[in-house]
């Protein structure tokens, strides 16, 4: 089943990054409800349907939002759903916040389950490599061993020929040794990971009962909701195997203390969360935020500031908004 499973699994890149670049064709044809669609099916932001639009200006095609928006809401409607979670993130793409308050539960369900089979599937397909690599190194070096033993055996050959032979056999001889030696190291590798894909298969359902589980879907549901709650926030991604959020502020957007209104951090720049805390009043969300550069979009190697992202009552608790004070 592994076998199938790696072959099948195909890395997608950010979904909100780019839509597919339209054709002259394609913009004059006006499909807009089959365009809402595709990019929803991707799972890309809002956004793209305005790079749609750029796209097609050149073309003086003309868009047509309320088509668009249908076709992108009914491929949401069967995105954000537990299996739809599911098949997104076994095929390896990030989810940008695209569902609902209300599909977005089941989605992430599912989203973290796939992602976590895609992360080690990968893991898998980096170990296969580098035992095909090891091997082939074997082989190379055992063709070198007989190409030098053919011409020791050549009754023919020079005393030239045949000190360059021995020399070459010697060398041969080291480094098919080293060879095998890595070939069997990278066996074992690819056994331990094709033992952790086939577990991870084996033990999705118990892995979502746990407790990695559950706080990794606290705080990417967190995540998501700071985002749709705050203007500044463009969007957050996750990270591949910690699932630990990012999110990235606009250029030029603040987001301010909800008590004192002080400048907590502006954009563009990156959020990278660090933990989640208990508190009286409910639960803080740290980020460590990242600056930018205007224009660029480089992001520093080193954050400069901090903030908390709160929400009230239990680890689903409505979002209260964001306190300056946390660990940079």
């Amino acid at each position: 089943m592994r076998n199938i499973l790696f072959l099948l699994i195909v890395t997608v890149g950010l979904g909100g990054c780019a839509t597919q670049i339209m054709s002259e064709k394609d913009c004059l044809a006006g499909d807009w409800y089959g365009a809402g669609f595709d990019d929803g099916v991707a799972g890309l932001l809002d956004a793209a349907l305005d790079e749609r639009a750029a796209q097609c200006a050149q073309f003086g095609a003309t868009i047509d939002r309320q088509a668009y928006a249908g076709g992108r809401d009914a491929a949401l409607a069967r995105l954000c759903t537990d299996e739809g979670g599911y098949g997104y993130g076994r095929d390896g793409a990030v989810y940008l916040g695209v569902c609902s308050r209300e599909g977005e539960p089941a989605f992430l369900d599912g989203y973290l389950s796939g992602r976590r089979i895609y992360g080690l599937a990968l893991e898998r397909d980096r170990a296969q490599s580098a035992y095909d690599e090891a091997t082939g190194r074997v082989n190379y070096q055992h063709g070198a061993i007989e190409q030098a033993r053919y011409v020791l055996a050549d009754t023919e050959a020079t005393a030239k020929e045949i000190e360059d032979a021995n020399g070459a056999l010697d060398y041969a001889l080291r480094a098919h040794r080293r060879a095998t030696h890595d070939a069997e190291d990278a066996l074992y590798a690819l056994g331990r990971a094709d033992e952790a894909l086939d577990q991870a298969i084996a033990s999705s359902a118990e892995w979502r009962r746990g407790r990695a589980f559950a706080d990794a879907r606290q705080a990417l549901a967190g995540a998501h909701e700071f985002a749709r709650r705050e203007t500044a926030i463009d969007h957050c991604t996750d990270e591949m195997r910690s699932f630990r959020p990012s999110c990235w502020l606009r250029a030029g957007a603040p987001l301010r203390d909800r008590d004192t209104d002080a400048l907590c951090v502006i954009g563009p720049g990156e959020a990278r969360f660090t933990q989640r805390q208990r508190q009286a009043s409910g639960w803080a969300h740290d980020y460590a935020f990242y600056p930018g550069e205007e224009g660029s979009g480089r992001i520093s190697r080193r954050s400069v500031e901090g903030f908390r992202v709160l929400f009230g009552g239990d680890e689903t608790g409505a979002y209260l908004g964001v306190a300056c004070a946390a660990t940079p």
